[in-house]
C-alpha cells in the first residue's frame, strides 16, 4: 500500500472477488452460504465475500462478530441457527486472519469450537482461523487453542508457513494461492527466510543445452557406493535414476552379490566389485590413488549397517579430508545411519555435502549432535537451518514439502510430488538423480533443488496429476518416478 498507493478498500475488494472466482470454481453457486466474519482485515475481506456471493444469487447469512456479541442471546441464537443448519450449506470462515499471534480464547475459540463440531464444509479465507500466521502450532509447551477445521483454504497472493506443516493439514486442508495483484511487486526491502523452489526461479535453472559436438566425458563420471544382500534393489533405482537423469559415465560399488543383478538390469553402467559377497568394505579402485577419476560421489543406498561397510565410509572420508578433495557427494539412507551412530565422521564430510533425511533419519541425526529430539515440525525445519550452517552441508528435509536448506537465507520448500511417492525406493531414486546433477557439474545447493523439484514433478506425471492437481492413481512404484524424468 505505501509503495504503490493501492488503497486498503481496493485491496480487500480484489482479495473478495479472487476468493469468490475460486470458490465457484470448485462448488458452482452454492444454495445457502454462512459467513462469519472477526474484528479485523479478515473480517472485512469476509464481508465483502458475503456481499459478492448475495450478488451470484447465493441465500446468505452474515455473522458478524464482533458485532454479534453485542446481542445478550447471541450464543443462544447461533447454537440454535447453527443446530440446524443443513450440512449442505457452505460455510466460510472469516475470523481471523494470518496476524494472529495469541491462541484463540473466550467467545471466539467458543464460535471455533462450535464450527468444528458442525458436520459440513468450511472454506477458510487466507488462513483458517485460530492458526497462528507463522504456523507454529505445538512448538510451545503450553496447548494452543482452538482452530478452525477448513476443508479447503484460499489464500492471498503468497502461502504461509503454517501450509507446509504436517501438524496443521487438519486445520488448513487443501490449499491454493489466488492473485490479487501483488505478486509483480518487488520486496526488495524483505529478507524472507522461506521461499518455495519455484519462487527462486534461478534455483531451476537447468544446464544449457548439449552440445552436438559432446561426448560421455563433457557429463562427469558419478561413483555411487550401495547395496547390499537382500538390499541391492535400492542400489539399482539409484543407479537407474543417475543414468536416466543424463550423467555421462557411472560406476557402481557393489559386493559380489550385485554383479550379475546389474549386468542383467543396468548393462549402462560399470561396476566396481567388492572383495566381499553380500557386503562392501574396500575402497573402489578408482579411489585408490585419490578422487580426481569421479565428477561426484553417492553413498548409502541399501548399504547395509555391517562394522566393515561403517569403516568403508570411514576410509573413503579420511581420504576425502586428507586430499583436500572438492568432490561433491550426496548421503543418504544407511550412510546417514552410520553418521548419527557415529557423530565425529560429520567432521570429515566435504564442504556443501547433499544429506537427505527423512524425518526419522533427520531426528537421530540431530540428537546423535547435541540437540533435543524436535518437538514439532517448525522446532525440527529450524534445527536444519541450524545444523546445516553449522556444518557446511545442504539438507534435504524430505517430506510432503521437502526443504532444501544450506542454513543461509531463502531456504527453499518444495511443492510438487504427491503422496504416491511415499513407496519403497523413491529416496534412492532421488539420491541418484541429485548424484547426477552434481557430476555434470551443477552446484550442491542447486543440484539439491532441483533434483527434488524434479523428482517431485517425475512423481505428479506417474500419478496422472492432472490440471487441477487430483492424482489419477496412487498404485505406481519408484521405478515409474525414474520413466518419467
Amino acid at each position: 500500500m505505501e509503495a504503490y498507493g493501492v488503497e486498503e478498500k481496493d485491496l480487500i475488494e480484489r482479495a473478495a472477488a479472487a476468493f469468490v472466482k475460486a470458490l465457484l470454481a470448485k462448488e458452482q453457486t452454492p444454495a445457502e452460504v454462512w459467513v462469519v466474519a472477526g474484528p479485523g482485515n479478515n473480517g472485512a475481506d469476509a464481508r465483502s465475500v458475503a456481499a459478492l456471493l448475495q450478488e451470484k444469487g447465493s441465500k446468505v447469512t452474515l455473522w458478524d462478530f464482533p458485532a454479534t456479541f453485542a446481542h445478550a442471546h447471541w450464543k443462544k441464537e447461533w447454537e440454535s441457527a447453527l443446530a440446524q443448519l443443513p450440512k449442505e450449506t457452505l460455510l466460510i470462515d472469516g475470523l481471523f486472519g494470518s496476524g494472529l499471534s495469541r491462541p484463540l480464547e473466550g467467545a471466539y475459540a467458543y464460535v471455533v469450537e462450535r464450527i468444528n463440531a458442525w458436520q459440513g464444509r468450511v472454506y477458510a479465507i487466507d488462513v483458517p482461523s485460530g492458526l497462528p500466521g507463522e504456523g507454529r502450532l505445538g512448538a510451545d509447551v503450553k496447548p494452543w487453542g482452538p482452530v478452525v477445521k477448513a476443508e479447503a483454504t484460499l489464500a492471498f497472493q503468497f502461502p504461509k508457513l503454517a501450509f507446509f506443516l504436517p501438524e496443521n493439514h487438519l486445520y488448513v486442508g487443501e490449499w491454493e494461492v489466488l492473485d490479487i495483484g501483488m505478486g509483480a511487486m518487488e520486496y526488495s526491502g524483505i529478507k524472507l527466510p522461506f521461499v518455495t523452489i519455484e519462487g527462486a526461479e534461478e534455483a531451476l535453472e537447468f544446464p544449457p543445452k548439449r552440445s552436438p559436438f559432446s561426448h560421455k566425458y563433457d557429463y562427469g563420471h558419478a561413483l555411487l557406493l550401495a547395496g547390499s544382500r537382500g538390499k541391492m534393489g535400492a542400489a539399482l533405482m539409484a543407479a537407474r535414476a543417475c543414468m536416466r537423469m543424463g550423467t555421462g559415465l557411472l560406476t557402481v560399488h557393489v559386493p559380489e552379490c550385485g554383479e550379475c543383478p546389474f549386468y542383467t538390469a543396468l548393462p549402462e553402467a560399470m561396476l566396481s566389485v567388492d572383495s566381499r559377497v553380500h557386503i562392501a568394505g574396500d575402497l573402489p579402485k578408482g579411489l585408490k590413488e585419490g578422487t580426481q577419476k569421479y565428477a561426484a560421489l553417492g553413498i548409502g543406498p541399501g548399504w547395509g549397517r555391517d562394522p566393515v561397510t561403517v569403516a568403508l565410509l570411514k576410509r573413503l572420508l579420511v581420504l576425502l579430508k586428507e586430499k583436500s578433495s572438492q568432490t561433491p557427494c550426496v548421503l543418504d539412507a544407511d550412510a546417514l545411519y552410520m553418521l548419527s551412530e557415529h557423530p565425529f565422521l560429520m567432521d570429515l564430510l566435504p564442504e556443501g555435502t547433499v544429506l537427505t533425511p527423512h524425518s526419522g533419519e533427520f531426528d537421530r541425526l540431530a540428537v546423535a549432535l547435541g540437540l533435543q529430539k524436535a518437538t514439532c515440525s517448525y522446532n525440527r525445519i529450524i534445527q536444519a537451518v541450524t545444523l546445516a550452517k553449522k556444518w557446511k552441508v545442504i539438507i534435504v528435509l524430505k517430506g510432503r514439502y521437502t526443504l532444501i536448506t544450506e542454513g543461509k537465507k531463502p531456504n527453499m520448500f518444495n511443492t510438487t510430488g504427491n503422496p504416491g511417492m511415499a513407496t519403497a525406493g523413491s529416496g534412492d531414486v532421488l539420491t541418484g538423480i541429485i548424484l547426477s546433477l552434481l557430476a555434470q557439474g551443477v552446484p550442491s545447493y542447486r543440484a539439491a533443488a532441483i533434483g527434488v523439484f524434479l523428482h517431485g514433478r517425475a512423481g505428479d506425471l506417474a500419478a496422472g496429476i492432472v490440471g487441477d492437481g487430483v492424482a489419477q492413481t496412487a498404485s505406481f512404484t519408484a521405478t515409474d518416478i525414474i520413466n518419467h524424468l
